[in-house]
């Protein structure tokens, strides 16, 4: 922990937006959705102002951002997104491709209700419908949440190799503004480490085919390592937390107790 850390009084989306600029991440595909919109803009004003230097992508649809995201993944390079409710629902298709290919992606969700009637405010009906597939869940109660669990979320995702949602309540988390302490920037710089993966599509070198049909006998195999990487979740996680606290002060546990 340092002194030189700073007090700032952020929304959700916000201290999303700047957890993301410390990270400064390769490529993120993005499509505006209400209530994550703030975070994809506050960070892409970064980018443009020269704070980071990341490759934003706009593209057409959700569907398309977690596509470009798988591919920018498989091809080596730390990467993001946001989504929220219907644009999860659209990307739906792409979620377990992301997780079956073992790509650790970080989505940031502003958890909104899901249509019909259209609600835009907070629901968590978006990430408990995709909840199965393959994806690590981490649930933040407040914008100083948001923040810490970007980068325990990406430390995580690229160490048991699996994507990773770090959830705020919209509007109610995404819009509210709130004290928090926000670490230097060497200081996250050091903790998340450089990204280098073993194995990715531009290893000309090393040529290597991801996602190939997978017929009954190896989808099995490729299934188990997957679930054998999700149980080992806890114990990794208890780690990271345990050097998190060493350089925030802030410690964390897998649940938090209510009312006991």
């Amino acid at each position: 922990m340092t002194d030189k850390n700073k007090n700032l009084a952020l929304t959700g989306g916000a201290a999303a937006a700047e957890a993301l600029r410390q990270i400064n991440p390769d490529v993120m595909p993005v499509y505006p959705i209400t209530p994550q919109t703030p975070i994809i803009e506050t960070f892409a004003k970064k980018v443009a102002d020269g704070e980071a230097d990341t490759e934003i992508i706009e593209v057409e649809s959700e569907h398309s951002a977690m596509s470009a995201a798988v591919g920018a993944a498989a091809a080596g390079a730390r990467s993001v997104t946001a989504s929220s409710s219907q644009g999860i629902m659209l990307m739906s298709e792409i979620l377990p491709i992301a997780s079956g290919m073992r790509l650790p992606i970080i989505m940031l969700v502003s958890a909104r209700a899901l249509s019909a009637p259209i609600n835009i405010h907070g629901d968590h009906q978006d990430v408990m419908a995709v909840r199965d597939l393959g994806w690590l869940q981490i649930f933040s109660e407040n914008a100083q949440e948001v923040y810490d669990n970007t980068f325990l979320a990406l430390r995580l995702a690229e160490k048991v190799k699996l994507p990773a949602m770090v959830i705020m309540d919209g509007f109610t988390t995404s819009h509210s503004v709130e004290n928090l302490e926000v670490l230097e920037d060497l200081v996250v710089k050091k903790f998340i480490g450089e990204y280098n993966p073993k194995n990715h599509l531009l290893d000309f070198e090393n040529p290597k085919t991801f996602g190939p049909v997978g017929l009954p006998d190896s989808y099995f195999e490729f299934k188990r390592q997957q679930m054998e990487a999700m149980n080992g979740v806890i114990g990794e996680l208890k780690e990271i937390f345990e050097e998190f606290r060493d350089i925030s002060g802030r410690p964390y546990d897998v649940f938090e107790s209510y009312c006991l």
